[in-house]
């Protein structure tokens, strides 16, 4: 298949982007972290906060792990270019910045809601 390539590419940014609001931004606003002794502690202090302090904590949250998904992927836009690295699925390589913008971007991008680009 001819598009297969820029298909895994935007299989893998959007599977990415599915990951982005992760369980912590959750477990702040509702029932908190499972119910383990590890855990104790941090639920008692959720249970104190007030509605707009667990918003804070939430967003806190979720930019951190935007933050570290988004390291990955410029580390890997690294190797990618200056690396000659491959990212293959079943043998068959991703596309190389398809769209002339980093793997980075183009996460950011779809995160934020925008469509794919016309590759043309």
């Amino acid at each position: 298949m001819k598009d297969q390539p820029l298909e895994l590419y935007k299989a893998f940014v959007d599977d990415l982007v599915e990951r982005s609001p992760g369980p912590y931004t959750r477990w702040i606003m509702e029932k908190g972290w499972p119910e383990t002794e590890e855990n104790a502690r941090v639920n008692k202090v959720l249970q104190e906060l007030t509605l707009e302090q667990k918003e804070v904590f939430a967003l806190i949250a979720q930019s951190s792990r935007d933050g570290g998904i988004h390291d990955v992927l410029v580390y890997l836009s690294e190797q990618i270019n200056l690396n000659g690295m491959d990212i293959s699925f079943g043998g068959v390589a991703m596309a190389k910045e398809p769209f002339d913008t980093e793997l980075y971007h183009d996460w950011v991008c779809r995160r934020e809601g925008d469509v794919w680009p016309d590759p043309e």
